[in-house]
């Protein structure tokens, strides 16, 4: 089974450098035939061969990375085509939501050399620890499933730390905005002012709502485009009160005040959960640590004096 596997690694290995250096290969032959016609019409004589004449390292990097560099090159120019992928639409999504500044493809490019990355770096262990052949051919597989996971887990955590944070801040970002609807600053100009004064994620996605609203597009579709793109519960109910108080004619400076208040009450009630739960979550620790320490102190002296009663050797 061994040799079959290292078989077929061989010729995949044979069939990518044939797939990469083809066209070179074409191209060379091609410029060296015409070469030697023109020479052999002109001057009789020989021709030296400028590439066999150049050192290893550049023939490698002419021959294989150039190859490759163009091929990638290529492969990344007709990436946007394939952005529609409902699946790429969701990682999209999910990549703005964390918070990164890089598109789909570049994301994908990252994860596909963390992968392989792993995958080799664990061969390379299995191979200095002198381990079985069985393990050395499946430990490259769990260095690439471990790579996948460690950048999905690092994706997910960026989304709920930035959730988290926009959280946090939204009731000290909604009571500055009801302070200047009350000062007598309209709706925009409420959320410039706060953009100049407040740093964090909430802040810089109110910065594209605002541009967006500067640049003519409706309130209420920037703003359901700023509920959209938090994916948070507390900023939609925000939106929504928002845009129904626009329609409505109610005094958004009243609805600002009211949701303030809301968030802050909401976020009281999540702290008071957690700290519900916390008697829960410290038991385990407690029987782990605790316990055991308390136990050995209570009765350790009287197993010494029973074992010294009973004379018991240890």
């Amino acid at each position: 089974m061994i040799y079959y596997i290292a078989l077929c690694a061989g010729i995949c290995i044979f069939c990518c450098v044939i797939i990469v250096l083809q066209e070179k290969g074409e191209r060379a032959d091609t410029l060296q035939r015409r070469l030697l016609g023109i020479s052999n019409a002109s001057v009789k004589g020989y021709v030296p061969d400028d590439e066999l004449s150049l050192p290893f390292s550049q023939r490698f990097s002419k021959l294989v990375i150039k190859p490759l560099g163009e091929k990638l090159k290529i492969y990344l120019r007709n990436m946007p085509k394939q952005l529609d992928n409902p699946k790429n639409e969701k990682l999209k999504r999910s990549i703005y939501q964390a918070g990164l500044t890089i598109g789909v493809h570049e994301y994908q490019i990252i994860r596909v050399f963390v992968i392989l990355g792993a995958a080799i770096i664990v061969f390379i262990i299995a191979l200095i620890t002198r381990q079985s052949i069985q393990y050395c051919l499946l430990a490259p597989i769990f260095g690439a499933y471990a790579g996948y996971a460690v950048m999905r887990f690092q994706l997910s955590s960026r989304i709920s730390e930035r959730r988290k944070s926009i959280e946090k801040q939204l009731p000290e970002v909604l009571d500055l905005l009801s302070i200047n609807v009350e000062a007598g600053l309209g709706f925009e100009q409420a959320i410039s002012h706060v953009i100049e004064h407040l740093e964090g994620p909430l802040i810089d996605e109110l910065t594209i709502t605002y541009r967006e609203m500067s640049m003519g597009r409706k309130r209420r579709d920037a703003l359901l485009l700023l509920g959209d793109r938090c994916d948070i519960n507390e900023v939609k109910s925000f939106v929504g009160s928002i845009i129904q108080a626009g329609e409505l004619g109610i005094s958004i400076k009243n609805v600002l005040c009211s949701q303030a208040v809301t968030m802050r009450q909401g976020r009281r009630n999540k702290v008071e959960e957690k700290a519900h739960k916390i008697s829960t979550k410290i038991l385990l620790p407690m029987i782990i640590f605790i316990f055991p320490v308390i136990f050995i102190v209570l009765m350790g002296p009287a197993v010494v004096r029973i074992i010294d009663q009973f004379g018991i050797s240890l």
